[in-house]
C-alpha cells in the first residue's frame, strides 16, 4: 500500500486525471473547480467516485485573477494544521505559481511537491508521456526570442501543429506538451507560458 497522500487538483490548470495505473487506497483527492466551470466530463466523475468519501468537491464561489489559487493555498494552510505524520501533500497544477509556497512548506516540516501530471506518483506503473518530437520542438522554441514564444498552451500547441504538419495527431502533440511540463522545460503562471529553458541547456535535435 502507498504511503497516505492528499492531492489537490487545480481544475481551472488540469481537467485530465487518470488514476488509473496506480493505487488509490490511500490517497484523497480534493479537486477545486472555477466558478464558471459548470461542466464536468462525465469520464471523470465515474472514474472519480471510485474515491469514494476520500474525494470532495470544491466549488469555487467568487471570480478574480487566481482566486482558485487562494483557495487551494487556503486549504493548504488548514491541513497543515492538522496533518498526521507521513503524509504527502501533493498539488497537482502546472502552475508554477504555487513552488513557492511549497518551499516554504518543505521548509517547515510539511512533506509537499506539485505535480504537472498524475503520471508522476511514484506507484504509476504506466509510462510517462514523451515524444520523439519532444526535442526537435524544444530546440526551436529556444532559436525564438523569448518575447515572441507563443504565451498560451492554445497558441503553442498551434505552433507545434504547423511544425510538425501532417507527422503528429493531438495525441502525439499531447504526449509533447505533457513531456515539456514534467520535465520542467514549461511552467504556467496566471495561464501565460513560462520557458524554462535556453539554447545552451538543450542538445541539438534533428528535425523530424
Amino acid at each position: 500500500m502507498t504511503p497516505k497522500r492528499i492531492i489537490l487538483v487545480d481544475f481551472e490548470n488540469i481537467q485530465r486525471l487518470d488514476f488509473d495505473n496506480m493505487d488509490i487506497s490511500n490517497t484523497n483527492l480534493a479537486i477545486f473547480v472555477g466558478k464558471s466551470q459548470n461542466k464536468i466530463p462525465f469520464s471523470l466523475v465515474e472514474k472519480a467516485q471510485s474515491f469514494g468519501e476520500r474525494l470532495v468537491w470544491i466549488k469555487i464561489a467568487g471570480d478574480g485573477k487566481n482566486n482558485l489559487d487562494f483557495h487551494l493555498a487556503f486549504e493548504l494552510g488548514r491541513l497543515c494544521e492538522r496533518m498526521e505524520k507521513d503524509v504527502e501533500l501533493i498539488i497537482l497544477s502546472k502552475d508554477s505559481g504555487y513552488d513557492s509556497l511549497i518551499r516554504y512548506v518543505n521548509e517547515i516540516g510539511i512533506k509537499t511537491r506539485r505535480i504537472a501530471n498524475p503520471a508522476e506518483l511514484s506507484d504509476n506503473t504506466k509510462p510517462l508521456p514523451s515524444s520523439n518530437y519532444t526535442k526537435y520542438i524544444v530546440n526551436n522554441l529556444t532559436k525564438i526570442d523569448g518575447q515572441k514564444r507563443p504565451r498560451t498552451v492554445r497558441t503553442l500547441r498551434k505552433h507545434i501543429e504547423s511544425l510538425l504538419r501532417d507527422k503528429a495527431g493531438a495525441s502525439e502533440i499531447d504526449a509533447i506538451l505533457e513531456e515539456m511540463f514534467i520535465r520542467g522545460l514549461l511552467a504556467e503562471i496566471n495561464n501565460r507560458l513560462k520557458y524554462t529553458f535556453d539554447a545552451s541547456e538543450i542538445s541539438q535535435g534533428s528535425a523530424p
